[in-house]
């Protein structure tokens, strides 16, 4: 059962940072909109047909959809946990960002404590928590919390952009 509910977190997290309905998803791939609704709320078994249906329509391959359902899974990290791991290593002076929904996009911490975020996942938590399009996560991010990067001192956080290879 945490399967699939893993499953629906990872896609319709997919689709919002795609910014389709799950009805657009069901006409290109081929899969009922009822049933697309039924995964994505962890109501049904996904075939690996289906897997790859949707790997297509995201347009990746399908490991890297079953990576993006792994990250599904893992508890999810809240700012208080962050901040007492940070002083549990050592790493008292580490910045950490005051959305507390930022705290699913951090990645890692620099060898001198440095918080690291991801901006794809920064832009995400937004369009998900916050109900904003990409276009507005994308402005928001770059506006109120890079250009907020410079006030915060040495020990700032790091944003992490992916390179496209």
């Amino acid at each position: 059962m945490a399967l699939q509910k893993n499953i629906g977190k990872a896609l319709r997290a997919l689709r919002l940072q795609k910014g389709v309905s799950q009805e657009k998803i069901a006409l290109e791939t081929g899969i009922g909109r009822r049933y697309m609704s039924d995964i994505e709320n962890g109501r049904r078994n996904v075939s690996l047909e289906i897997i790859e249906k949707l790997a297509d329509f995201f347009e990746m391959s399908a490991s890297d959809l079953v990576k993006e359902i792994e990250n599904a899974a893992f508890p999810p990290v809240t700012q208080k946990s962050l901040k007492r791991w940070l002083v549990e290593h050592d790493y008292n002076d580490s910045v950490v960002f005051q959305n507390p929904d930022y705290v699913s996009a951090v990645v890692g911490v620099s060898e001198e404590g440095r918080v690291i975020y991801s901006y794809e996942k920064m832009v995400r938590t937004l369009m998900m928590t916050d109900g904003m399009d990409y276009e507005e996560a994308v402005e928001f991010v770059d506006f109120n919390t890079i250009g907020a990067l410079p006030t915060m001192g040495e020990n700032a956080p790091i944003i992490m952009y992916e390179v496209e290879g």
